[in-house]
């Protein structure tokens, strides 16, 4: 996984000013995971994003709409993604004009790729010469129920998988889920996640927040942050009782016997969801019993929350 400095500022104002913020956010959702952005994109395997893309060029004209949202590609070529909610005519005319600006600067072909939460009644504009036919990803074709059960059962087994869908699963659609509910269940499954540290897990917990702006009420999101903010300060807690002086970002990754606790953690989580006595978990994980009760408690208010949301 790249990992890349996320936007400047606090975590928490960054859900504050989310809606100024959300283009900045999906640029950096896509920086993020651009090893994964293209298979979730639906593009061809056979290339990579391997950086973003300065377009503070005087010659760009519409500069500050889109200056976060291009990236290059490893067989030389442009890409630049942007998202709406509600797809319009004049939407595409609007990014048809960044297309054309983008090759004219760079002088290279360039992949347009569009995000919809809607299914758009228009893809593409044709006229007289003019043919703009950008890809469009219609996340009302992705079905949020599967989408989220696939997940749910490979990070069980601590598989592999694309974050991205973490991270958008709120715009995918559901029979049975809101989007606020999605996130709620997005945002469980990231602090879940073997692979990814203490503070990769808040981060792109916060990208999937703000990334959900249009669709979830501004007060659910704070409130979601704030679920998060109050777990992060029970971890800091717990550390801090152990005499872990780091605190989240180093003592939850050293953890027990020098940074394997995070991986005894996830296997604990595991083994407490298939009803494992605590002497067994101890004995695999090497975690202490009192640790171990703690997590089921934890584990139990979760469960509880997620209930209550539904």
């Amino acid at each position: 996984m790249t990992d890349t400095n996320l936007t400047e500022g606090s975590e928490e104002s960054r859900i504050e000013d989310a809606h100024s913020n959300y283009d900045a956010v999906f640029k950096d959702a896509i920086t993020y995971f651009s090893d994964k952005a293209i298979d979730f994109f639906g593009l061809p395997g056979d290339i990579t994003i391997t950086e973003p893309l300065r377009t503070e060029k005087k010659e760009i004209r519409i500069e500050t709409e889109f200056s976060d949202l291009t990236f290059r590609l490893s067989n030389d070529s442009g890409f630049h993604t942007e998202e709406e909610v509600d797809l319009s005519y004049d939407d595409l005319l609007r990014f048809c004009g960044y297309h054309v600006d983008l090759m004219r600067t760079y002088k290279c072909e360039f992949i347009t790729v569009i995000l919809v939460k809607n299914k758009p009644a228009i893809t593409s504009i044709e006229t007289g010469t003019l043919k703009f036919a950008p890809h469009i990803v219609d996340c009302s074709e992705r079905d949020a129920d599967e989408v989220l059960k696939r997940l749910k059962e490979s990070i069980a087994k601590g598989e592999p998988v694309n974050e991205l869908e973490l991270i958008y699963l709120p715009l995918f659609s559901s029979t049975t889920m809101t989007p606020e509910d999605l996130l709620r269940e997005s945002v469980s499954l990231i602090w879940q996640i073997a692979a990814l540290d203490a503070n990769q897990k808040e981060k792109v917990i916060a990208l999937a927040i703000m990334l959900s702006n249009k669709i979830v009420d501004i007060k659910q999101l704070n409130d979601i942050w704030e679920d998060v903010r109050m777990k992060k300060l029970k971890l800091i807690e717990f550390a801090e009782e152990k005499g872990i002086e780091q605190g989240i970002e180093q003592g939850i990754e050293q953890g027990i016997e020098q940074g394997k606790q995070t991986k005894a953690i996830e296997t604990a989580r595991i083994m407490i969801s298939d009803n494992e006595s605590l002497e067994k978990i101890a004995k695999y994980t090497g975690l202490e019993l009192d640790f171990i009760e703690a997590l089921m408690e934890e584990m139990k208010l979760d469960a509880v929350a997620a209930a209550v949301a539904e």
